[in-house]
C-alpha cells in the first residue's frame, strides 16, 4: 500500500472509529470540534508553514468539508429559523476559511473561529 493509501485509509478508520457507535447528536459534535481543530491549525499553519504546506492543505480541505457535513445536517423544515442563521454562520466560516487560505491571511480564519466555538459549547449544553 503507497503512503496517500494509507493515509487515506488513517483517515477512514480514524473517523468511521469516532463516529460507529456515536448517535447524530454526538456526530455532529465531533464535526464541530475537528473544524474548529481545522481552522486553528489552517490559522496556524499560514503563519508558520512555507507556502507549499500538505498541512496547510489538509487542513484547508477538511473545515471545508466539515462545513459541508454540517450546512447538509441542517433540517430546514423544523426550526427553520436556527437552520438559517446555522447556515449563515457556517458561510461566514466557509469564506473566512477560503479567503484566509487564498490571501495567506490567518486573521481571516481566526475571525471565523469563536462562532464555531459558540455554536460547539451550545451544542454540547444539549443532551
Amino acid at each position: 500500500m503507497n503512503y496517500n493509501a494509507s493515509i487515506k485509509q488513517y483517515f477512514n478508520d480514524d473517523i468511521a472509529a469516532k463516529t460507529t457507535s456515536l448517535n447524530s447528536h454526538k456526530i455532529i459534535e465531533e464535526v464541530l470540534k475537528d473544524l474548529k481543530k481545522n481552522m486553528e491549525t489552517l490559522a496556524y499553519s499560514i503563519d508558520h508553514e512555507p507556502v507549499i504546506s500538505s498541512i496547510k492543505s489538509n487542513s484547508f480541505s477538511k473545515s471545508l468539508t466539515a462545513i459541508y457535513i454540517l450546512q447538509s445536517s441542517l433540517n430546514f423544515d423544523e426550526g427553520r429559523e436556527i437552520a438559517e442563521n446555522l447556515y449563515r454562520i457556517y458561510e461566514f466560516a466557509k469564506d473566512g476559511i477560503m479567503k484566509g487560505f487564498t490571501k495567506r491571511n490567518s486573521k481571516l480564519v481566526y475571525d471565523a473561529i469563536p462562532p464555531i466555538e459558540e455554536i460547539l459549547d451550545g451544542w454540547k449544553q444539549i443532551k
